[in-house]
């Protein structure tokens, strides 16, 4: 079950690993243009973009989740924060799935080795992270 309610989940792709996030989280999903490094800012923050006449911060979330860099996208997927919305990259949009049509795990707290993942799924056999962004 997961934490909010919520009726769809957009699957999407970076660096060969597959992630759902809840689709009311979602502000939408451009092309990423180009990035300006922030010095001194943490290794996920990849940067910032200028978004709808407004500064948006853009991280890299293999880094987030394990410390990887396999991918960078080519694709913004633009995130409602609960304090300021930020932007994630992504190579690849799968698309939007009914919950009901997605075999999902919640994880307990004790569970979670991220706490940017809530729980795991599948999709069309393709195995996924469902993130949580309480951020």
């Amino acid at each position: 079950m997961l934490e909010r309610e919520t009726e769809h989940i957009l699957i999407f792709e970076i660096g060969r690993k597959v992630f759902g996030l809840e689709l009311d989280r979602v502000d939408s999903i451009v092309e990423k243009t180009s990035v300006t490094p922030v010095p001194n800012a943490p290794p996920a923050a990849e940067g910032v973009i200028f978004y709808r006449d407004r500064i948006l911060p853009v991280f890299n979330l293999l880094k987030m989740v394990n410390g990887n860099n396999d991918g960078t996208g080519n694709l913004l997927v633009v995130v409602r924060g609960l304090s300021e919305d930020f932007g994630i990259s992504a190579d690849r949009i799968y698309g939007i799935m009914p919950v009901e049509s997605l075999k999902i795990r919640h994880l307990q707290s004790e569970e979670r080795e991220n706490p940017y993942i809530q729980g795991n799924g599948e999709f069309n056999g393709t195995d996924f992270s469902l993130l949580d962004f309480k951020i």
